[in-house]
């Protein structure tokens, strides 16, 4: 039976419903705040279903496909449109760090976002992701067209355009970034509301709408560039002792899914061709497979079999704070950051750690981050002694075949770094690395540096 994972390796963000589940996202603030939305009259729930999902930590849920983050709730929905009809998404703005509503080609190519901070407020309503404008108003919603077309330069005010296609089918999206503190999973908010005007004038509201769009009842379905069989292949090769971990471990920023599998097993899967390193080769600033436009990525891999133990050190760029109900929304260098331990092969997510989430830096804005299984885990990787740990994959690269264990797929990890949002004037972001070789030359102290160690030479730093 030809069995495919989604092996794109296009580090994509993406999740369903959970709230700060698999990377803790809790804090020592005991306040609660409700806050809620004003009823809408016809919700539309049914244009929405439940989708990718790192809830579980690890690749045996069959929804923690295309490396989800832990701390990003997302939803799903394919339908067509009617022709000649004007779809209206009527919304309110979350309590979150960010959301979108993103559009996609059917095979998952990213075509178009409707970012928060872009979406007009409606009369007497308050945009809480503009830099100095209130988070916690209640008046918060906002009106957006669908429209299906070319993309323009210029594209028009609250319009989420989407491919022209055969059969007008859509497909998008819905993203919700670290709701507040004791909100819900999509940010004390109900979900966009769609409403249909069909060419005869008439209008479809609620369920109505739902079956005039014929809503598809499936999440998104996985997609894969190549098939578990030429995944497997290339894994064993095993060029060297650790493959397809670099034996000095390094970061690579994530472009196409076929320029991203070239880098990782060192095989162009185009001309068939062996190559000698990721640097100097070709790529295409294009990712795929439910990618939001809004983020960035880098991603290393790593062996156990190289080290026990993986120490990083870098600087956070500034981001906004907003999990625990904070007033204002503040201009920083990146709305938001991330690290996460993924599976390679099932492109599960286990667990990730998020700006508000590492507690300690030191007086030059450092931190450190250990990572190991928790049986290797050193005893002063801890906040007290000033480290932030995340726990690595505990099956590898998801492959469980008896035939893996040999070459290593019960010890291989890969870690994926996120930027979403950069400000114009932060040049060390992810987005402004072209080709690989140039990330620590761009990023510099923002790429954080790696190196193997193990549980006992760790513990001899002591404790700060």
């Amino acid at each position: 039976m030809k069995n495919t994972f989604k092996l794109n390796i296009v580090l994509t963000a993406v999740l369903t419903s959970v709230g700060l589940t698999a990377c803790g996202g809790g804090s020592d603030d005991n306040s609660t705040v409700t806050v809620q939305p004003e009823q809408p009259s016809a919700l539309t729930d049914c244009m929405w279903q439940n989708s990718f999902s790192s809830k579980s930590g690890t690749g045996e849920d069959p929804l923690n496909i295309a490396f989800p983050d832990s701390n990003v709730n997302y939803w799903s929905s394919e339908f067509a449109v009617p022709e000649g009809a004007k779809v209206t998404i009527d919304g309110d703005y979350p309590y979150s760090r960010h959301f979108s509503l993103v559009s996609y080609t059917a095979e998952g190519l990213r075509v178009n976002s409707l970012l928060d901070s872009t979406i007009a407020p409606n009369k007497g309503s308050v945009n809480p992701f503009i830099p100095g404008n209130k988070r916690l108003d209640k008046s918060r919603s906002y009106t957006a067209q669908l429209e299906l077309g070319e993309l323009p330069e210029n594209p028009v005010e609250n319009t989420l355009y989407a491919p022209k296609t055969e059969g007008n089918k859509v497909a998008m999206l819905y993203r919700v970034y670290v709701p507040n503190k004791n909100m819900d999973e999509k940010g004390n908010a109900s979900f966009p509301r769609f409403k249909v005007q069909l060419a005869n004038g008439e209008v479809k509201t609620g369920n109505d709408a739902c079956n005039v769009l014929q809503v598809k009842r499936t999440p998104i379905q996985k997609t894969t560039t190549i098939s578990e069989a030429t995944s497997l292949a290339l894994f064993n090769q095993q060029l060297h002792e650790g493959f397809p971990a670099q034996q000095i471990p390094t970061w690579y920023k994530a472009f196409s899914g076929v320029d991203n599998i070239k880098c990782i097993y060192k095989f162009d899967p185009v001309t068939k061709k062996p190559i000698d390193k990721c640097e100097g080769q070709p790529v295409t600033p294009k990712l795929n497979y439910w990618a939001t436009p809004d983020n960035e990525y880098v991603f290393a891999m790593t062996s156990r079999r190289l080290g026990k133990v993986m120490e990083l050190r870098g600087k956070l760029p500034p981001t906004v704070k907003t999990l625990n109900n904070d007033p204002l929304f503040e201009k920083t260098d990146v709305r938001y950051w991330s690290i996460c331990s993924n599976e390679l092969i099932t492109t599960a997510t286990n667990y990730c750690l998020y700006d508000e989430q590492i507690k300690n830096v030191d007086k030059d804005g450092f931190y450190t981050i250990v990572a190991s299984l928790p049986e290797d885990r050193p005893a002063n990787a801890t906040e007290a002694c000033g480290v932030n740990y995340l726990q690595l994959s505990p099956r590898g690269s998801g492959y469980m075949g008896e035939d893996g264990k040999a070459v290593g797929h019960g010890d291989l990890g890969i870690f994926i770094m996120r930027n979403l949002l950069p400000d114009p004037e932060f040049k060390q972001a992810v987005q402004n690395v072209k080709a690989w070789g140039e990330e620590k030359t761009v990023m510099g102290d923002y790429l954080p540096d790696m190196k193997y160690t193990s549980k006992e030479d760790f513990e001899a730093k002591g404790c700060n």
